[in-house]
């Protein structure tokens, strides 16, 4: 049977058209293989990357310290090496004895132990890695107290756990730093609790007692802005030397706290910083002492009584207190 030479072209057309199609199947084809097998190598690429580490449960800050239960165990994709991570063996040290593994770093005051700090502050979420923490040698010692006060002026944006000079201004000028870098236990509006030794809760003391005594001279705090970097600054205030005489006698001072004291209140600028500042702004005061120094402990007491009753209040009905 004859074919019509239109019919032929169409049937022509129509094949050719099928093999491009087909051809351009082919050709997409082709290409979503190559794409999927770039793909499945990026995917082993990024698995290849992926391993369990340990990251900030929560916002730490700078100086804080920390231990295993600080952080969270993650799997993350990181290009880190293993040896920059942190790992159990970083808090954990064997018994030579039993063998036993050992938590390293903690607070409970084991002289054995000691504690492990941020260095600086710490987002949630962030891996942690070796150069983040450091060892610091703060061992808790038996004359160490939990101590509350509230005649020290705080900063605004004082907050749990940051750390603090208090430091000593008198109203020419002249300021000192009375004690160093301690950590802030609790705050609230009016006071602070820092663990304090013996020696600085003498010294601090000593400084209340003459801030109470001069008018327009003031007790203050002032936060470190990395802790976790930055060194302990090294007090200037001197004692008096009533105080002096009792911080060396006082059989629960350790011996070189003592030493230390008595080097520093004997060094010739901290000799005639007592006598030619401190001492000579009292003496204007001294008739008037008394009367200013009960003053300032009656305006504390007060402060304590509200603020324990309120704390008590809270308290109720939780055990905690007791009601009669």
């Amino acid at each position: 049977m004859a074919t019509n030479p239109m019919q032929r072209r169409a049937r022509n057309s129509f094949l050719i058209g099928f093999l491009l199609a087909l051809i351009i199947m082919a050709l997409i084809v082709m290409v979503l293989i190559f794409k999927i097998q770039g793909l499945n190598e990026s995917i082993g690429k990024l698995e290849a990357l992926q391993t369990q580490v340990y990251v900030a449960g929560d916002y730490i800050l700078s100086g804080a310290e920390v231990t295993m239960d600080s952080f969270q165990y993650a799997t993350v994709q990181t290009t880190l090496d293993d040896n920059e991570l942190v790992s159990d063996n970083d808090f954990e040290f064997v018994d030579e004895q039993t063998g036993e593994i050992i938590q390293k770093y903690d607070t409970d005051g084991n002289p054995k132990k000691k504690k492990m700090v941020v260095k600086t502050n710490i987002p949630a979420g962030t891996i942690i890695t070796k150069d983040m923490l450091e060892e610091a040698d703060d061992p808790i010692t038996a004359d160490q107290r939990l101590q509350e006060y509230n005649m020290i002026i705080l900063p605004t944006l004082l907050t749990n756990g940051n750390y603090i000079d208090v430091r000593f201004q008198l109203p020419e000028g002249e300021d000192y730093i009375v004690v160093s870098k301690k950590e802030v236990v609790h705050t609230n509006d009016s006071s602070i609790w820092m663990k304090m030794t013996e020696e600085e809760i003498l010294t601090l003391g000593n400084a209340i007692v003459e801030a109470y005594t001069i008018p327009g001279s003031k007790l203050y705090a002032t936060p470190y802005i990395e802790p976790g970097r930055q060194a302990a600054a090294t007090p200037t205030y001197a004692v008096s030397l009533a105080v002096m005489n009792l911080i060396n006698t006082d059989p629960n001072i350790r011996k070189e706290a003592k030493e230390g004291l008595w080097r520093r209140y004997n060094d010739q600028e901290q000799v005639e910083q007592r006598n030619n500042h401190i001492n000579k702004s009292l003496e204007s005061y001294y008739d008037n002492m008394k009367e200013s120094v009960e003053a300032g402990l009656q305006e504390e007491l007060s402060k304590r009584q509200e603020a324990r009753q309120q704390y008590v209040e809270s308290l109720e009905g939780t055990g905690k207190v007791g009601t009669d």
